[in-house]
């Protein structure tokens, strides 16, 4: 009988964890990436003209009990006076029902002029993400069964990422990987159910000015995993006077994405509201994300909001 429940533990908790895994494929899902490059490639640490603190809040598919909530709070910067190194770091915590994340990543990069402005900056970053297993939040049938403790289950991962960025005045080009150790996730006595799996990042996008106060932004996100199918987001953002922004994406078979934000003087603020696309749409009602930036440094010259 004591066997019987504990399969009925390893059972539970990894449809938990699969079923999260297959929304969130392990990773944050952001739209804000449009904005703040940093939160998914490392190499961008350092890389801006300013010194940015980024406070992310997501609030995914309203309507839907106990549905993903995410926060992050990053930072980075150039050092020394020649500027060709940067380091970053975040710090970020997400839920989906029972099972949560929190977790600090660190970040170094190291930029090489590639010719004339276009430079090529590479970044490595080490995190120590601790998943958790809350049973206290489960509806048991058996009040009794011993194994349903009102405990929380805890496991420590540490992980590296890496990542290429490309860039320039008009064009970038990000290639960066995530989750490179593949380390196993044991929740519940020891017991493995799962680990974490590589995510890999394409993302590329070149600016158009358009006359003197505005300008166009296409760009393409490829996001792809060794156990899931390739995910595209198309994005188009529009700039206006360097201080405004309105943003449209489509990610493939999953939602339609509007995103606007204001900078006035260091202070910065966006919006997201992501529609469903996908049978979701018949439970939820979208999900919201908010994105709050302050600049340490005020550049001499004007800089865009990103």
């Amino acid at each position: 009988m004591k066997r019987i429940k504990h399969f009925k533990y390893i059972l539970f908790v990894s449809i938990m964890v699969i079923t999260y895994h297959l929304y969130a494929q392990q990773q944050t899902m952001y739209s804000n990436y449009i904005i703040n490059g940093f939160a998914i490639n490392p190499a961008i640490a350092g890389t801006s003209e300013l010194f940015p603190i980024q406070l992310s809040v997501r609030q995914q598919w309203i309507g839907i009990e106990n549905a993903p909530q995410t926060q992050s709070l990053s930072t980075h910067t150039d050092l020394g006076r020649n500027r060709v190194t940067g380091v970053g770091g975040m710090v970020y915590h997400d839920a989906f029902g029972a099972i949560s994340e929190i977790g600090v990543m660190g970040a170094f990069s190291y930029k090489i002029k590639v010719y004339n402005k276009t430079q090529l900056s590479f970044g490595l970053a080490l995190s120590a993400t601790q998943f958790s297993f809350n049973n206290s939040n489960q509806n048991i049938i058996n009040d009794d069964d011993i194994v349903f403790n009102q405990s929380t289950d805890v496991s420590l991962i540490p992980d590296a990422n890496f990542g290429l960025y490309l860039y320039d005045d008009k064009y970038f080009l990000s290639l960066s990987s995530t989750q490179l150790l593949q380390l196993p996730i044991a929740l519940g006595s020891g017991n493995k159910l799962n680990k974490t799996v590589r995510h890999y990042y394409l993302y590329g996008g070149y600016k158009f000015k358009l006359n003197d106060v505005i300008q166009l932004e296409p760009s393409l996100m490829l996001k792809t995993t060794e156990q899931s199918a390739l995910q595209i987001d198309i994005n188009a953002k529009l700039i206006y006077s360097k201080n405004y922004f309105l943003a449209l994406s489509y990610r493939h078979k999953e939602s339609a994405i509007v995103m606007f934000g204001v900078k006035v003087d260091r202070y910065s603020i966006a919006y997201a509201f992501d529609y469903s696309v996908s049978k979701l749409k018949n439970v939820n009602s979208g999900s919201h994300e908010i994105v709050l930036r302050f600049d340490i440094k005020k550049q001499a010259k004007s800089s865009a909001l990103l």
